[in-house]
């Protein structure tokens, strides 16, 4: 089973999350900067993860979302504006989870059994 990753190069927590990634086996890396997600990924994506669609998104006072904003509302503005996607995002084929901290690794099924009980 092969993990991927929403990666971005410049941030230390993506970072972190895909050095963990690399040292437990095999992971394709996805530069979202480089090759956003499109709204059937960003639907896919969300549907699967155990977070709300706006923790999908870096929320700050220039994004005019918020924590009460559609899911439909949150992938038109992604399609849009990729680089305010939350990162890093981990999916293992079954489940997805933003790896902010590093410890939401653990509620992927494929790494649950990396994490102390």
């Amino acid at each position: 089973m092969t993990l991927r990753i929403y990666h971005y190069k410049r941030c230390s927590k993506s970072r972190q999350a895909l050095s963990f990634l690399e040292s437990i086996g095999e992971v394709s890396v996805i530069d979202y900067h480089l090759h956003p997600p499109q709204r059937e990924e960003l639907e896919d994506l969300m549907q699967r993860s155990i977070h709300p669609p706006h923790e999908f998104i870096r929320l700050n006072n220039e994004i005019p979302l918020d924590s009460n904003s559609s899911q439909d509302a949150i992938i038109e503005y992604l399609t849009i504006h990729p680089r305010v996607l939350q990162r890093p995002l981990v999916d293992d084929g079954s489940a997805v989870v933003i790896g902010r901290p590093l410890e939401n690794l653990q509620h992927l099924p494929a790494l649950s059994r990396h994490f102390p009980r």
